[in-house]
This record gives structure tokens, C-alpha cells and sequence, in this order.
């Protein structure tokens, strides 16, 4: 039985940094990807969902959403009758729209919002209960009430996302890249709606999949490739996964990291470059020195990387991918959730 770690919002991540063997390892240590921590607020949790540019970052910390600027952190504001919720900063474009979604007191009560930096308030997302992606057009794309999805433009809903067939409806809208392409699920599995056509979600294939088995896309990058995972309920494991388009071929399973089982997820893609992030989970009933959950990258070719942890024994995961080789995440030290930012990842 697998081990989704304590990381609250999407599970677990991280590996150690093993001191080098000679003076060239070290040097390519040097090179490699480094982890900086950035402040939180009172309570000293966070975590980076999402990278913008000029050292801009969104996520949370104190379970509410955030957004950084360099190591600062900044709590959004929100109008009255919304300001005690907790939620998350989920997105951020180039010019520093950020979209996310908060739970305030009440049942089923969560709106998804979009802020920038100078507004004196967050601005609520209208019939919204999700905020999940933005992009640099201003098209920001989530979810509604009665099994619906959206994408909003400004303050306006823009355009409703039909589900692949009459007989299902959207379970999610998770991302949407540059030329409009939005990716989620159904009741009939995960989809894409392609930028640009009006018409019902395409399945992901294959769409004919054993019992079980289901598919959960996470972001689109500016080419249209599509990351994510494929889930096994049964022996309760997850794959990284993805698809490239037009998407009338098979997603392609990506082998994970020795010693996990070849088990993990991809959850961010970078816009332009490729650079894939995500995380691999540790599992109960593991054998003495069994490695903890441990955050990933993927370049697109090769073998999947571990990035450095904050502590030899500590989870980490991430969620979001730049172009510069920025990385968002969280890494746990002193059992405290830390919001952390890798840099020179390639």
C-alpha cells in the first residue's frame, strides 16, 4: 500500500543530495539545482504552486493564499465575507495575474479568484467554485457549480467547456496553455478541449483502459504536451504520464525514479522549454533506510532526476516549472512544511 505523504494539497515528494565521491561530482554539484526557502507566515508552513517572472511566486502558507515576492511573502486580500478563508494561489501569468481559489466557513463554500499585485482586493470569479490555471492572455480556467467548467476572461465568464459526450459531465479544468488549450476530466476519463474549437472535449487516449486504471492530466505546456499521471486504484499506484498532440496516440508512461517503484507524478510543465516537475512517493511498510517521498524533474529525454531536500530524511514535492529553470515547491525541515524555490534546473 502506497503512501501519499503528509504534503496536504497534492502529496509527496523529495531525495537526498549524497555528498560527491571526487572533486568533479562536487563540481557538478555546484552546477546543479539548488533549494532556497522563502518566508511564511505566522505558523511557518507553505508551499509554491505557482512562478511568474521578476521573482514573483503564488501558493500558500497558513493555509491561506500567498504570493511571494523574491522571499517575501504577502497574504491576498480579499473583499468582505471572504477574507477568512484558506485556499491557495494556484496560477500566475508573465505579467502577474494570479489565479487560485478559497474556502471560506459554510458548507460547500469556495469561490475561485484572480488578483495582481497593487489591487486593493482579490476579484471573485463569477458562478466559480475553482481557479486552477491562467495564461498570458488573461484567460483563467477552473470549475462552477452543477458540473460545469469556464474559462474567464477578466471578471466575465468567457466560454463554457462541454464534456466529451451527452452523457457525462466535467469534473475538472486544471490548465490551459497560451493558445487556449484546456485540459481536465469527465466522467469519462481525462480530456482536452483544443484552443480555438467550440466543440466537446476530446478523450485522452487510450480511452479504453482495464478496471481501475484512470488517467489525471495536470498541465499543458505552449507545444500542447500534456503532463500527468496514470492511477491504479487497485494497488493504489500512480505513473508519470504524458501526451503530446494531436492526441490520437496512446499517453506515454515515463519510467520513475530507481527505488520508487517506478512510481510518480507529473504535476507542472514549463511553458516552452519542457522542463517537467513533480514528485514520487514514499510507501508504508518500506524496508530500514527506505528513501523519503521525493520531489522529480524531467527535461524530456533521459531518466528522471531527484532535486535536493531541505533534510536527509525529510518529503518534498513540486508543482510548478519556468522556463529559466525555476522550480515551486515545498520540502519539509524540522517537520515543518517549508515553501521552497529550486533554481538551475535543467
Amino acid at each position: 500500500m502506497r503512501r501519499r505523504s503528509f504534503l496536504t494539497l497534492t502529496g509527496a515528494g523529495l531525495t537526498a543530495l549524497v555528498a560527491p565521491a571526487s572533486s568533479a561530482a562536487a563540481a557538478a554539484v555546484a552546477t546543479g539545482p539548488r533549494i532556497r526557502v522563502l518566508d511564511t507566515l505566522p505558523g511557518g508552513n507553505g508551499q509554491v504552486h505557482a512562478l511568474g517572472r521578476a521573482g514573483l511566486a503564488g501558493g500558500s502558507s497558513a493555509n491561506v493564499p500567498v504570493y511571494w515576492t523574491g522571499r517575501t511573502v504577502h497574504r491576498v486580500p480579499f473583499p468582505a465575507g471572504y477574507g477568512f478563508g484558506t485556499g491557495e494561489v494556484r496560477a500566475v501569468n508573465r505579467h502577474g495575474l494570479m489565479a487560485g481559489t478559497v474556502l471560506f466557513p459554510g458548507p460547500g463554500h469556495a469561490v475561485g479568484f484572480s488578483y495582481r499585485r497593487g489591487w486593493r482586493t482579490a476579484r471573485i470569479l463569477p458562478n466559480s467554485l475553482t481557479a486552477n490555471g491562467v495564461n498570458d492572455h488573461g484567460r483563467i480556467v477552473g470549475t462552477g457549480e452543477n458540473h460545469t467548467a469556464y474559462v474567464w476572461h477578466r471578471t466575465a465568464v468567457e466560454r463554457e467547456l462541454p464534456s466529451s459526450s451527452p452523457f457525462a459531465h466535467v469534473t475538472s479544468a486544471v490548465g490551459i496553455n497560451n493558445a487556449g488549450t484546456v485540459v481536465g476530466t469527465d466522467t469519462n476519463g481525462a480530456v482536452v478541449w483544443p484552443g480555438g474549437t467550440a466543440g466537446p472535449a476530446q478523450r485522452l487516449m487510450p480511452t479504453e483502459l482495464p478496471e481501475g486504471v484512470s488517467y489525471a492530466p495536470a498541465a499543458v505546456d505552449d507545444h500542447g504536451r500534456i503532463v500527468g499521471s496514470a492511477g491504479d486504484f487497485f494497488s493504489d499506484s500512480q505513473y508519470e504520464t504524458y501526451w503530446d498532440a494531436p492526441y490520437t496516440a496512446d499517453g506515454v508512461r515515463v519510467p520513475g525514479l530507481p527505488g520508487y517503484y517506478d512510481e510518480g507524478y507529473f504535476r507542472a510543465v514549463s511553458p516552452t522549454t519542457g522542463l517537467v516537475v513533480g514528485g514520487a512517493p514514499t510507501s508504508f511498510g518500506s524496508p530500514p533506510g527506505y528513501p523519503p517521498g521525493t520531489a522529480e524533474f524531467w527535461t524530456g529525454t533521459g531518466p528522471i532526476r531527484a532535486l535536493p531536500r531541505l533534510q536527509e530524511d525529510g518529503d518534498a514535492d513540486a508543482f510548478a516549472a519556468a522556463d529559466d529553470g525555476r522550480v515551486g515547491g515545498c520540502a519539509v525541515r524540522d517537520d515543518v512544511l517549508k515553501p521552497v524555490i529550486w533554481t538551475g534546473v535543467r
